[in-house]
C-alpha cells in the first residue's frame, strides 16, 4: 500500500487522478498474499491484523470500533480468528463490512477454508 501511495503523491498520476472518481471502492488486479508468518508480527494494539476465512484484514482502527470491545479482538491479533468469528454469530452483513479493512489474503498452500479440499462451510463468500 505504501509504495501505491508514494507513487500517486509522486505527481506522476496526479493529474490524471484529479479528474478520475470512483463511486465505489476500486480493486486492484492482484490480491496481495500475505504469510501467516507476516500476520504473527502484527500483534498488539497500534498494529492489529487478523485472520478470517484465508483473508488477512488490518483492524487496527476497528479496535475501538468493535460493539464487543477491542479486547476481544486483541486475543486473536496476528492470528486466525475464523472460529472465533463463526463461534460469536456473526451476520454475513458483519463478513462484508469487515471488506473495508481486507489487506490480502494467505497463500494457497497455507489456507484452510478457500481452497480445493479444504474445510466447507457453505455460507462463506468466494
Amino acid at each position: 500500500m505504501a509504495k501505491i501511495s508514494s507513487v500517486l503523491n509522486s505527481g506522476f498520476f496526479s493529474s490524471a487522478l484529479a479528474i478520475v472518481r470512483y463511486s465505489t471502492p476500486v480493486k486492484l488486479p492482484e490480491e496481495r498474499l500475505i504469510t501467516m508468518e507476516e500476520v504473527s508480527w502484527h500483534d498488539n494494539a497500534n498494529d492489529c491484523w487478523i485472520i478470517i476465512y484465508d483473508r488477512v484484514y488490518d483492524i487496527t482502527d476497528f479496535l475501538d470500533e468493535h460493539p464487543g470491545g477491542g479486547d476481544i479482538l486483541l486475543e486473536y491479533a496476528g492470528r486466525d480468528a475464523s472460529v472465533a468469528f463463526r463461534g460469536s454469530g456473526h451476520s454475513k452483513q458483519a463478513l462484508r463490512a469487515l471488506s473495508r479493512f481486507e489487506i490480502g489474503e494467505l497463500p494457497m498452500h497455507e489456507r484452510i477454508f478457500r481452497k480445493p479440499g479444504g474445510f466447507n462451510i457453505s455460507d462463506i463468500p468466494e
